[in-house]
């Protein structure tokens, strides 16, 4: 009987770990893939992406063509331009540019940012008159003569989970701004908060640009009440502190944050003898769960 139960319980810990173990996988899923038809000198707009906010672009394709094409990444207002009119086409400035390809898995990645773009290929022989086919200009699909058409196949792919997806998304962290200030120094100390941890070790992070040099600490409510009544023994009460740099003009720093220390707050004094109007600046960010947050609760 003992083994029995030993056995079984052998079983649900290696299954729970294995589950702990299992995470989401992504990978580039092509997509089904588009055929058309261009002449000599046609420009076709085969891909827009657009960012969701300030995000970066991912591009990825397959291109395979009969004849000889160039492919690259333009600015989609820019091309939206060129579709009215098609002089705009030989200014158009590319990105990530291939020419002279007839089989290609393309890619073209750009920082974040909130520009949309658009993949443009153009057809390498020579046209009598440029034009301008796909994204918000139709595709010439039927109608070019067989013996100067140019017929592309082009297979886009998208970031995707690809195994595990019933899996719950894990959290996503990331700094969040609790308070930014500029500020003129005056010979009283400044205080900010209160600030206490919703979980063991939370981070707060302290970035401080200043003219003259600072004090700046994490200290308890009750040695802030102290600073209050005893301005003139600012040194011996902030010595207590876990968290302070001295002298500082520049500088940005973490302090951590127990449930047991209850309110904090972030206080900055000036180290010396103010003779002239100075301004410093002060942001405070704290790392949270900003998506996902259900699978950090629990």
């Amino acid at each position: 009987m003992q083994s029995g139960k030993l056995l079984l319980f052998s079983l649900v810990l290696l299954s729970a770990v294995g589950l702990q173990g299992q995470q989401k996988t992504f990978d580039w899923v092509p997509q089904n893939p588009d055929s058309f038809r261009i002449g000599p000198g046609y420009h076709s707009g085969v891909a827009v992406y657009n960012p969701h906010g300030w995000e970066a672009i991912h591009v990825r394709l397959d291109i395979a063509a009969r004849e000889p094409v160039s492919v690259g990444v333009v600015r989609l207002e820019d091309w939206n331009n060129a579709i009215h009119d098609p002089e705009q086409l030989a200014k158009l400035t590319y990105d990530c540019l291939n020419e002279g390809v007839t089989r290609i898995s393309y890619s073209c990645n750009f920082y974040a940012g909130n520009t949309s773009r658009v993949v443009v290929l153009r057809d390498s022989r020579r046209g009598v008159r440029p034009v301008v086919t796909g994204v918000a200009a139709p595709f010439v699909r039927y109608g070019i003569d067989e013996f100067f058409a140019n017929d592309v196949r082009v297979t886009q792919y998208h970031w995707d989970c690809t195994s595990n997806c019933d899996l719950p998304d894990p959290p996503q962290f990331a700094w969040v701004n609790l308070r930014k200030e500029k500020y003129e120094i005056t010979g009283a100390f400044k205080s900010y908060g209160p600030f206490a941890a919703d979980q063991e070790n939370d981070k707060v992070r302290i970035r401080i640009k200043a003219q003259v040099p600072m004090t700046v600490a994490m200290v308890s409510s009750s040695m802030a009440d102290d600073l209050y009544a005893h301005r003139d023994h600012a040194r011996d009460i902030l010595s207590k502190s876990t968290c302070k740099q001295y002298g500082i003009q520049s500088s940005t720093f973490d302090c951590t944050l127990q449930k047991d220390d209850g309110a904090m707050q972030v206080v900055l004094l000036p180290e010396v003898e103010l003779k002239k109007k100075k301004k410093a600046e002060i942001e405070i960010s704290t790392m949270q769960c900003v998506a996902n947050c259900v699978a950090a609760k629990e």
